[in-house]
């Protein structure tokens, strides 16, 4: 038995090369879809969600901006509206900053401007010039575990102002951990994701949100 490493023909080598191009290229293509990945708990929400949620994060943000400054939208472990996001009037006007906090650094790729890396595991982790500076966030905790909403919801409160506006989307079983920790009620509107999810999913909000 040899104990040579077998050599790649030149053939398979040119056909993996092509591969890892169109990968890459579909990590970079903003219109090109990022596949959930189970293991990190990633469900998406699909578009009609997606889009409910980009509207009341921009409606929310400019209708409480003060002293004409661009206001800050947050994403926490919801990268899929970024996308959305980047459809809308406001932001190709340059009415408002978004940045995406997410673990997944696929999506660093895919929006390099505004992804910021995160691990809700070490909550206090964030770059500094961000502490404090977002009058919108939007979070979706990837594990429905009340220690993930806890770190998750430690982070919320250092990103934002002290007046932030919140949006959670997560299990209706965490109502209790979401009221106490961001003193947050259970909104009309119900989350829908692209692969129906079997948990009981539902929106809070630490105030009266203005379309959902």
């Amino acid at each position: 038995m040899s104990d040579d490493v077998p050599e790649l023909s030149a053939d398979t080598l040119a056909a993996l090369a092509a591969f890892r191009a169109e990968q890459e290229a579909s990590l970079t293509n903003e219109n090109a879809s990022i596949s959930e990945d189970w293991q990190l708990s990633q469900f998406w929400y699909n578009d009609d969600t997606s889009r409910k949620l980009v509207r009341e994060g921009i409606t929310t943000a400019l209708k409480n901006v003060q002293n004409s400054e661009i206001p800050y939208i947050g994403c926490v472990s919801s990268p899929t509206l970024v996308r959305f996001f980047h459809e809308t009037e406001e932001y190709k006007s340059g009415k408002f900053h978004l940045r995406l906090f997410e673990y997944d650094d696929r999506f660093g790729l895919k929006f390099p401007d505004e992804f910021v890396h995160f691990d809700y595991k070490s909550p206090t982790v964030l770059p500094p010039e961000l502490v404090g500076k977002f009058d919108v966030i939007i979070a979706d905790p990837p594990f429905l575990a009340a220690e993930c909403l806890i770190k998750t919801a430690h982070s919320v409160r250092l990103l934002g102002k002290p007046d932030v506006k919140i949006v959670l989307c997560t299990g209706a079983i965490m109502e209790d951990y979401a009221a106490r920790l961001l003193a947050m009620h259970r909104t009309e509107f119900e989350p829908k994701h692209a692969n129906n999810l079997a948990n009981d999913f539902a929106c809070f909000a630490n105030y009266q949100t203005f379309t959902l």
